[in-house]
């Protein structure tokens, strides 16, 4: 679950500098519906413009906010406050809190850091034959567009691995030795990266269906002219060459490009 607080500025740039390790808050309402696990998003005030957003890992309550300032007050107060009780009286002199607010409701710490995005990761493969090369036509959704085979990781698989049977499931042909040729990192709502490869040679039998749609070989100078995901149009020119290239990609919600950068290794 995700809660959201508001941070002064200083407060705020400790927060993403790492320097802020642990948030006090009077324990209300509001904040006792937190939980471990679960995030803040904070909010830079005053505009409210900027956020970042951290893991709770750990939630310690408090009777009063002596008791609560000193079990840190060497780790987070001594450099600016000359006793414990110049933090009490800050925080009511500040308009925080309230002694009738704090006899109320306690108070409570909130040990953060920073919040570690899961990536949607996946792998493709483009498979040249005779100048040709593998694609798939989707027949089921994104409109036709065409692009390589691969896929979305499971459990425990490396990139290699995740290749390897996903190329396997959508065309019967098993990849020999193929080469790890860029990594293409997108961006929209969510967030991933595609690793992509290259390869010249496999064994097998070239299913004649496929349940993504249908399994073309197009001629390798055909591919930039294909109707393929903008992000794959933009990275096709790096293909089969002797050089990695590292992409990233701003999209939208329809997956087209807004923004890009792409370098070679």
């Amino acid at each position: 679950m995700e809660h959201v607080m508001k941070l002064y500025e200083s407060s705020f740039e400790d927060l993403k500098s790492g320097r802020k390790k642990r948030e006090y808050r009077l324990n209300d309402e509001k904040r006792k519906l937190v939980r471990v696990g679960d995030t803040i998003k904070f909010l830079k005030l005053p505009n409210l413009d900027e956020e970042f957003i951290v893991d709770v890992n750990k939630i310690e309550k408090f009777d009063n906010w002596y008791e609560c300032y000193a079990k840190y007050y060497d780790e987070d107060f001594k450099d600016k406050y000359d006793s414990i009780e110049d933090v009490v009286q800050d925080t009511y002199d500040g308009g925080y809190y309230t002694k009738e607010e704090t006899e109320q409701n306690g108070c409570v710490v909130f040990s953060i850091k920073k919040h570690r995005i899961a990536h949607l990761n996946a792998t493709a493969c483009y498979l040249k034959k005779d100048n040709k090369v593998l694609m798939i036509k989707f027949t089921k959704k994104w409109g036709q567009v065409y692009a390589p085979p691969g896929g979305k990781f499971e459990e425990g698989e490396s990139p290699l691995d995740c290749l390897i049977r996903e190329y396997y499931e959508e065309t019967g042909l098993t990849l020999i030795n193929p080469k790890l040729q860029g990594i293409s990192y997108w961006k929209d709502s969510a967030e991933g990266i595609i690793f992509v490869y290259t390869a010249d040679d496999y064994k097998g039998d070239l299913l004649s269906a496929s349940e993504e749609g249908i399994l073309e070989w197009i001629k390798f100078e055909d591919l930039e002219k294909l109707k393929q995901f903008d992000q794959n149009q933009k990275f096709t020119p790096y293909l089969f060459k002797d050089e990695l290239f590292e992409g990233k990609f701003l999209l939208d919600n329809k997956c087209k490009v807004l923004e890009y950068h792409i370098r070679t290794m």
